[in-house]
């Protein structure tokens, strides 16, 4: 008698341990920038000095922009790395094939460059302000520095994809792309 006693709230408390936890769906951004055709770059090579990417979208998880002007974090959808890091590969890509730069290259590259590329993403939401709609948002901010550090070209972006069937990679990878564009049209 005493050991059933004993095992009731080990039987009590099993079902803690045992919940199944509705699995995270994790997306990533890629770029299908095609390489433009230019042989007359406007700027020199350049290196990429940092990908930002601003609060509060700089975590994994999904910020949602609700109908009341706040913000929620989805439980259930999150970005395969932190944004600032699944980011880089696609902002190198995108800039290679704008045919603006001699060259580009990442961070780490040792290659003697012409100046320097900041990178912000000001905005990284899933935009569900309108009933029944769903908008991947993307916003970039891009700095040109020559040598000596001086600002040499400056321009923003903005980008914006349907995401009502859920397909979020999709989704979020054309907001990026068109966000991209637009900047790199008005460098």
């Amino acid at each position: 008698m005493k050991a059933l006693f004993l095992s009731l709230p080990i039987l009590a408390l099993a079902g803690c341990f045992t919940a199944h936890l509705p699995d995270v769906t994790e997306w990533t951004v890629e770029s299908a920038a095609k390489a433009s055709e230019s042989s007359n770059p406007k700027y020199g090579s350049v290196r990429i000095s940092y990908v930002a990417v601003r609060s509060p979208y700089d975590g994994r998880r999904f910020v949602v922009a609700r109908p009341d002007g706040s913000l929620a974090f989805d439980s259930f959808n999150a970005f395969a790395a932190s944004p600032s890091q699944l980011l880089k590969g696609p902002v190198l890509d995108a800039l290679a094939a704008s045919g603006r730069f001699k060259a580009v290259v990442g961070p780490s590259s040792s290659m003697v460059v012409d100046g320097v590329i900041e990178v912000t993403v000001n905005r990284l939401r899933l935009d569900c302000r309108e009933k029944d709609r769903r908008f991947a948002e993307v916003s970039v901010s891009l700095t040109v520095l020559d040598a000596s550090r001086e600002i040499v070209g400056r321009a923003t972006g903005v980008g914006v994809a349907d995401a009502a069937d859920g397909k979020y990679t999709a989704a979020f990878s054309s907001a990026f792309d068109a966000a991209m564009a637009e900047a790199l049209a008005a460098l």
